[in-house]
């Protein structure tokens, strides 16, 4: 009847158990954690690791047995099973078997959640759940209805003994589900202990093994209390814990942690790095390691630029600690395209030698550049080749060389110290341009219609001529000169003006340079013998007049007089102002023949200086004429200018203009004492611009022109003068002129004008 009652209040309180725990359910508070053992501890395999049992104690069990069987159903009993081996004899006193659940190193059990059963036959059992201090004594524990016990169940051996089997404690069960009910520790327990042991009684020493006397666990739950913070540190073993720029991707951080309850996470403070959950097994007392972890940080979800970077760990308890941090640097833009400059310039070299620079802006907090990577590719993005350099903070590439002759495109992409690069942000293109080769020449040979033509073909393949010259030199002078020589294609052309130079043999040389700068030189194989054109000769004068006696032989062999008229081009002639002469001439080649066809200039003086006044060409004969005018002494300059094939040849001549004028006196007979105005002109203009100057002159008897006043004409050549006679003693006639001297500014020669008879009647009648 007693069992029954203790049955029915048990499955009567189930309700209210199961209302308290519902009620209580959640996540343990900040600083406590839960062990599952048993059937409470499902989800974990139902295991029952965190309980060990009394033979790994050292603790002696003859007689006993301990048996864990929370993982099945079946006719033996379940869960954690201590109690005697059912056989025949008998268990000797203190012989026992148990389970222990210790709690970690600076914690304390403050509550287990418990479901179980009790069962003695032999009253010299005792079957007991009960916790113990840090110091072996008992801690008290509030049951799930308020009251307080010494433990949580604790049948002392020799009491309450019935005289038939039964159940002493069950806790309510539903189905297979074994529902456990809250124990509370009021004090900081350090075990809990399930045992069954033999004290015997009545003064036997021993108690019986017939019968089943054990104590059982089905389901337990036990909660730990832990204030101890965990300690961390990160382990700075790669580049981006020690400091150094990193770009996008994922890095790992390395840490150390430990605690007495175990790590059960980590986190990275930074960023929204999520937390690294480390494995934990919860059946344990101490349910996580402490091993070493690692954490992987995703550079893509922090910002650039440098920032702290600390570890924070967990342990088992949700204690919670922070790193001591250590410098992280981010960056993930690529640097942006520089300018970049060839600094040997973009023409054409002979040396395989560049360097280039540009600049590096200051970015602020970011990676410093660290490397520059080269593209070269020939001018049209063929045939490629790549190279880079490094260095902090580098902006200058240098010992760059071209893999072939020819115009090469450089690119640079910059790379940063967190390996930063993007190749299309390359820099435009600067030219190298390489030519090693100088320019091959060749001579031609001159054509027959231009002897004085040199011909210099050049061959140049890559950079392009640049310039060129062609020398002669006198054989044995070694002194060498140069020709105005031009660039016609792919020929260095020039032409010898060999009216200038002295006969005699010549040789010849030519230079290109190409746009790199490579000379080619070459000399002709031949040496010229100059001149190389027909020498010519120019003969002109003004054509005059005169009659010559010869000797010739008449019949019978005598020889008689005969005149003839001869024709002579006289190189100097005077010509009377106003009146015109032939100038005739004649272009010969040097055996005398005439070369018809032939261009003749005619030069003489002007404004500015010599200027062309005609063109003539030579008739059939080489001959031609000119029709001068006497406008002004000049010398007039007759000039072939030479051909392809033809020496040039000129030939001076020289018109003599004396100047004219006249005069007038106002009477031509007159008193002695009497006076006469002479009146007169200067014809030959222009004059110089404060007139000109004017002599009157008288003839002596002895013929001799005597100058008896000067004066000066006015702008337009005009003068006058009044004259008195006082000296003149008998009739004389006198005989005047005016001369004209010559002048500077005055273009004409010396002249005067027509004479004058003025007769001038003495005091003493006419003259013996």
């Amino acid at each position: 009847m007693r069992t029954t009652t203790v049955r029915l209040t048990l499955v009567a309180a189930v309700g209210c158990v199961l209302t308290w725990l519902l009620a209580t359910a959640g996540p343990a508070a900040a600083g406590t954690y839960t062990v599952e053992a048993c059937f409470a501890a499902e989800r974990f395999g139902s295991s029952s690791q965190a309980f060990v049992d009394f033979p790994a104690l050292g603790i002696p069990t003859s007689g006993m047995y301990m048996r864990r069987a929370c993982g099945r159903f079946d006719d033996a009993p379940v869960g954690l099973v201590a109690g005697n081996v059912v056989r025949s004899g008998r268990v000797e006193r203190g012989a026992q078997a148990g389970f222990v659940l210790d709690a970690p190193p600076h914690s304390s059990f403050v509550r287990l959640d418990w479901s179980g059963r009790a069962r003695r036959r032999d009253c010299r059992y005792a079957l007991q759940m009960y916790a113990l201090a840090a110091d072996g004594s008992a801690v008290q524990v509030r049951w799930p209805d308020g009251t307080v016990h010494g433990g949580l169940k604790n049948f002392l051996a020799n009491r309450s003994c019935g005289k038939t089997e039964r159940s002493y404690f069950q806790v309510a069960q539903v189905g297979s589900k074994y529902l456990p009910q809250p124990f509370a520790m009021l004090g900081p327990a350090t075990r809990i202990v399930q045992r069954s042991v033999c004290v015997g009684g009545s003064g036997k020493r021993f108690c019986t093994a017939r019968s089943i006397n054990r104590i059982q666990t089905f389901s337990a739950a036990a909660t730990i209390a832990d204030d101890t913070q965990p300690s961390v540190a990160i382990v700075q073993d790669n580049p981006f814990t020690h400091g150094e720029w990193v770009s996008s991707g994922t890095q790992s951080v390395g840490y150390t942690a430990s605690d007495n309850v175990g790590v059960k996470r980590a986190q990275a403070l930074v960023g929204n790095t999520p937390a690294h959950d480390r494995p934990c097994n919860y059946t344990q007392t101490v349910p996580c390691t402490n091993d070493p972890g690692r954490i992987e940080v995703d550079t893509t979800k922090l910002g650039e630029g440098t920032q702290p970077l600390a570890v924070r760990a967990i342990d088992a308890a949700d204690n919670a600690a922070d790193s001591q941090p250590v410098t992280v640097r981010i960056d993930r833009t690529a640097p942006a395209a520089p300018a970049v400059s060839v600094e040997q310039g973009e023409g054409w070299t002979s040396l395989n030698s560049y360097s280039a620079a540009w600049q590096n802006p200051d970015e602020g907090d970011r990676a410093p550049i660290t490397a520059a990577h080269w593209r070269l590719c020939r001018a049209g993005g063929s045939a490629c080749t790549t190279g880079g350099q490094s260095g902090a903070g580098i902006s200058r590439l240098t010992e760059l060389r071209a893999p072939e002759p020819g115009e090469w495109q450089l690119r640079v992409v910059r790379e940063d110290a967190a390996g930063n690069r993007n190749d299309d942000y390359a820099s435009q293109p600067a030219t190298l341009r390489w030519d090693p080769e100088a320019p091959a020449l060749s001579f031609e040979a001159a054509p027959a219609e231009d002897p004085t033509r040199v011909s210099v073909a050049v061959t140049e393949k890559i950079s392009g001529i640049a310039a060129g010259q062609i020398e002669l030199s006198l054989a044995g002078s070694n002194s060498w000169q140069g020709l105005p020589t031009q660039l016609e294609g792919g020929r260095l052309v020039a032409h010898i003006d060999d009216s200038a130079l002295t006969p005699g043999q010549y040789l010849v040389r030519a230079q290109a340079a190409d746009l790199a700068g490579n000379v080619g030189v070459a000399t002709a194989a031949q040496p010229l013998t100059l001149p190389l054109r027909i020498q010519s000769a120019l003969q002109a004068g003004v054509v005059t007049t005169r009659i010559v006696r010869d000797q010739v032989k008449g019949k019978k062999g005598r020889r008689r007089s005969r005149r003839r008229r001869v024709i002579e081009l006289r190189p100097e002639s005077r010509v009377r102002w106003g009146r015109h002469v032939t100038i005739a001439g004649r272009l010969t080649n040097r055996d005398g023949q005439g070369l018809p066809g032939q261009e003749i200039r005619v030069l003489g003086p002007g404004a500015g200086g010599e200027q062309l006044l005609a063109l003539l060409t030579t008739d059939a004969q080489g001959a031609f004429s000119y029709r001068a005018a006497g406008s002004a002494s000049r010398a007039l300059r007759f000039v072939h200018p030479g051909t392809r094939t033809v020496l040039p040849a000129e030939s001076l001549v020289t018109l003599v203009v004396p100047a004219a004028g006249g005069f007038k006196p106002s009477r031509k007979r007159l008193p002695n004492g009497g006076s006469v105005v002479f009146r007169g002109r200067v014809a030959s203009l222009p004059l110089p611009p404060a007139g000109k100057l004017v002599e009157l002159q008288v003839r002596q008897r002895s013929g001799q022109w005597t100058t008896f006043r000067t004066l000066r004409t006015d702008a337009q050549g005009r003068w006058a003068l009044r004259y008195r006679f006082q000296l003149t003693e008998c009739h004389t006639t006198y005989r005047l002129r005016a001369r004209i001297p010559t002048e500077a500014g005055y273009p004409f020669a010396e002249g005067h004008s027509r004479s004058r008879k003025v007769r001038v009647l003495g005091a003493e009648g006419p003259c013996p």
